[in-house]
């Protein structure tokens, strides 16, 4: 996972220092200004969304294939609590797909919302090499998984008191996490039918299809000068899936102002979210934080005579501790 994680913060730091801009409302079309990042950004989106045959997929798998022998556990809690947890970690993915798939579309994809993304220019090519280092260590671990599982094992030795068997003996360099009847995974072979697949795709359609060329004017949906703002945002994009979760999740309100007829004020939209684990776990640590680092601030303004009788009474305070330390 820090393999492309770290590819996407790569990514995120290399708009956000060519475009200076940090809400994607603001990007679009970033592919045509921004192609390599755009590339090396999209395998990461790939790989965060567990698609084969990235390393994402590679540990997503390996996960489920746990949870698939947890009837084999002693306790009937975790029995019923495992598979709970494999119910949730599916749908984890499939809202972290659809959360990468805004991401992509909405900064990289259609017409540049804002003249920052208009003056975009591409990354150095230091940022350049670092991020297509990552990308390529994500497609290998996730075609030859074995030897990182392999050179991962001591440090899960140390941690569980338990690892895998060796992978990097099994034929075919497969994974076998458990045993060889149960379940095995090829990313290499994942990896050549998927190339070999695209290839013959891509024959056949330039083989069979008509080289004839015919143009028209594009459907312009009732829109003959359509402006970038017509265009899906990241809001409109997580639309249906805040409104199936967001309600309890996120206690998430719609607010429209809709202007009456003949009011030439614009239509405004806006979505008020609260976020619960925050609020309940976060917020209070970070007022707390905040308060006692207001009253610290002032520590900085105090006299010489004031700093040094504070250095002596903490001074005086540490050598009783030390004295009463048994």
């Amino acid at each position: 996972h820090s393999v492309f994680k770290s590819l996407l913060f790569f990514g995120a730091g290399a708009v956000l220092t060519s475009t200076g801009e940090r809400d994607m409302e603001h990007l679009g079309g970033l592919i045509h200004r921004m192609p390599q990042t755009a590339f090396v950004f999209l395998v990461g989106c790939a790989a965060i969304s567990a698609l084969p045959p990235l390393n994402g997929f590679v540990s997503e798998w390996l996960t489920f294939q746990a949870i698939l022998v947890s009837p084999q556990l002693p306790s009937w809690g975790l029995k019923l609590l495992v598979p709970a947890v494999g119910a949730l970690l599916a749908l984890s993915a499939t809202l972290a797909a659809a959360c990468f798939v805004k991401a992509f579309g909405v900064t990289f994809l259609g017409r540049t919302r804002t003249p920052a993304a208009e003056n975009a220019r591409e990354t150095d090519r230091f940022s350049l090499a670092a991020m297509f280092f990552l990308a390529a260590l994500c497609l290998v671990a996730g075609i030859l998984p074995g030897f990182f599982i392999d050179a991962l094992a001591p440090v899960m030795q140390a941690l569980v008191g338990d690892r895998m068997p060796v992978q990097s003996n099994v034929d075919w360099l497969s994974i076998v996490p458990i045993a060889e009847s149960r379940s095995s995974y090829n990313g290499l072979l994942v990896f050549v039918f998927m190339v070999l697949s695209g290839v013959l795709a891509a024959w056949a359609i330039h083989r069979l299809a008509s080289d004839k060329l015919r143009r028209a004017p594009a459907w312009d949906c009732g829109y003959p000068e359509a402006s970038p703002a017509t265009q899906y945002t990241a809001s409109s994009f997580a639309q249906p899936i805040r409104r199936v979760f967001g309600s309890v999740m996120f206690r998430a309100r719609e607010h429209v102002e809709m202007p009456s007829p003949g009011d030439a004020r614009p239509a405004r939209f806006s979505v008020e979210l609260h976020d619960l684990v925050w609020d309940a776990l976060y917020a209070p640590i970070a007022g707390g934080v905040g308060f006692a680092a207001d009253k610290l601030n002032h520590l900085q303004f105090l006299t010489i005579r004031q700093f040094l009788s504070l250095v002596f009474a903490a001074l005086v305070l540490l050598l009783l501790v030390l004295a009463i330390w048994p």
